[in-house]
């Protein structure tokens, strides 16, 4: 369950903020949209509470729209429009699947590939998208998806804003959605100038301003194999994503199978617990988590240590029983154990600090 808005987060965060005694209180609410909860935050005086109200509908308005675009589950989305059209031919795009394609294409680029939203054949054929049906796919089942899987099976055109996919091949856009449309949420709320705001988008997080008084926001990271804090990041700004093996998953003879596919072998990744990036905005954070989980603990980890403003907490399986943790940015590499309290972006500070967070 989530600790903030109520339930434990799936996504192993949790987020916490203190309200000072000063003009700001917080507005609060939470939807079920894009397979998980939204929960909402928004500071205003208590006098503004009918335009903190506006805030909110238009701010959940948003990312309805992208969930309604973005979507495999939703028969009508614009993602299973491009799925379903005869493959070989350009389709036509809105500017959100525009942009949100054209970023898929950059962090496939910088993570060679391994950032794939190509990757549905795949997951489908694990059976992911219905977990309880999750099973070893056949070897040559793999084999088959594999074909259809990669950065060159589709292409994108920035003239009349088209993309063409090869015949089988199909997106999934699990690993970078949510957080564009937290971004579109964060740039609505700051047009319509709120002072600060809490967007938590099934752990994908990211806020606006300074929490009041003019604190850091706290975003807990939960122990990917017990129902407890590991420790907490301070954010002053950006965003936080997370990418682990206890999302969605099964289990056989002994052995974990979770959904998040390395589309070059077509096999469940394996080698990292959970791995938690702070970015300056949510897609970099949330396609960042996804290719550094998907690259493993030594490729992954050297993404991160050539992104300028990003970090990551990495727990991995030979650690996780100690709690400890490997903080990793581009001028730092730490390890740390019991409870830590960190600063990632703009400025790295690691530090080990006792808290009594269970």
């Amino acid at each position: 369950m989530r600790r903030f808005a109520s339930v434990l987060l799936a996504a192993a965060l949790t987020t916490s903020h203190v309200t000072a005694e000063d003009s700001l209180v917080a507005h609060q609410r939470d939807w079920g949209v894009m397979a998980t909860t939204l929960d909402i935050a928004v500071y205003r005086p208590a006098s503004e509470a009918a335009l903190a109200s506006v805030d909110l509908d238009a701010a959940y308005a948003e990312i309805l729209a992208i969930d309604r675009a973005m979507s495999l589950y939703r028969a009508d989305s614009e993602l299973v429009a491009i799925n379903s059209k005869d493959q070989g031919l350009p389709v036509s795009l809105s500017e959100p699947m525009f942009e949100v394609l054209s970023a898929a294409a950059d962090f496939g680029a910088i993570s060679g590939g391994d950032f794939d939203i190509s990757i549905q054949p795949l997951v489908n054929a694990w059976g992911f998208y219905h977990v309880k049906r999750a099973r070893m796919p056949e070897s040559k089942l793999i084999d088959e998806a594999r074909q259809r899987v990669g950065r060159l099976t589709w292409s994108l055109n920035a003239n009349d804003r088209t993309v063409t996919l090869k015949p089988g091949t199909r997106f999934d856009l699990g690993g970078i959605a949510k957080g564009y449309a937290i971004d579109r949420a964060i740039a609505l709320l700051r047009a319509r100038q709120v002072p600060a705001a809490l967007v938590n988008l099934g752990g994908n997080i990211a806020v606006l301003g300074q929490a009041p008084g003019g604190r850091p926001w706290v975003v807990g990271i939960e122990h990917p194999r017990k129902p407890k804090l590991m420790g907490q990041i301070r954010l002053w700004s950006g965003a936080v994503a997370t990418s682990g093996d206890y999302d969605r998953y099964f289990e056989m003879k002994g052995q974990r199978y979770n959904h998040i596919i390395d589309p070059r072998t077509g096999w469940p990744v394996k080698g990292i617990y959970s791995l938690t990036v702070v970015a300056p905005n949510a897609t970099t954070a949330d396609a960042l988590s996804t290719a550094a989980f998907v690259l493993g603990p030594k490729r992954g980890l050297d993404l991160i240590r050539q992104q300028e403003s990003a970090g990551a907490v990495v727990v991995e399986p030979q650690t996780s029983e100690l709690g400890e943790a490997l903080v990793v940015t581009r001028t730092h590499d730490v390890k740390i154990s019991k409870q830590f309290e960190i600063t990632i972006y703009p400025d790295p500070k690691i530090q080990n600090q006792m808290m009594n967070a269970e």
